[in-house]
């Protein structure tokens, strides 16, 4: 019994101090590698590549009842702005077109920049610009 305990305990610490889940500082690796500005409330600028969020390279959000994904190669900018409780991104595409959803305001935004690995909450971001 207690060879079990111990193999138990042995086995469950990992877990517990987080080890297997990268090292500080690692971004998602995408697929693809793009590029972007991030724009936080402060008006600073942070210019990013391997840019993703919460490793993925699109954007999701709610439309009415709907869910959409807009690919980070269509999309040209996104605003962001906070209220009522809901994180809204304004998304101006590529080809001249808008939309705007509701974005999980939780999600992080991630980057490599020059200096090493940068992240950021999306609620804490006024704009994100693609080259």
């Amino acid at each position: 019994m207690r060879k079990i305990m111990l193999l138990f305990i042995t086995l469950l610490i990992p877990l517990l101090v987080g080890m297997g889940s990268g090292a500080p500082g690692d971004i998602p690796k995408t697929p693809k590698n793009f590029s972007v500005t991030y724009i936080d409330q402060s008006d600073i600028s942070t210019d990013c590549t391997e840019a993703s969020i919460a490793g993925k390279i699109f954007l999701e959000g709610k439309k009415g009842e709907g869910t959409y994904t807009v690919s980070f190669e269509n999309i040209k900018s996104v605003i962001f702005l906070s209220k009522n409780g809901f994180l809204t991104g304004s998304i101006k595409m590529k080809d001249g077109g808008y939309v705007e959803i509701i974005i999980n305001k939780d999600q992080k935004a991630y980057g490599r920049t020059k200096y090493g690995s940068f992240q950021i909450k999306l609620i804490d971001l006024k704009k994100m610009i693609f080259p």
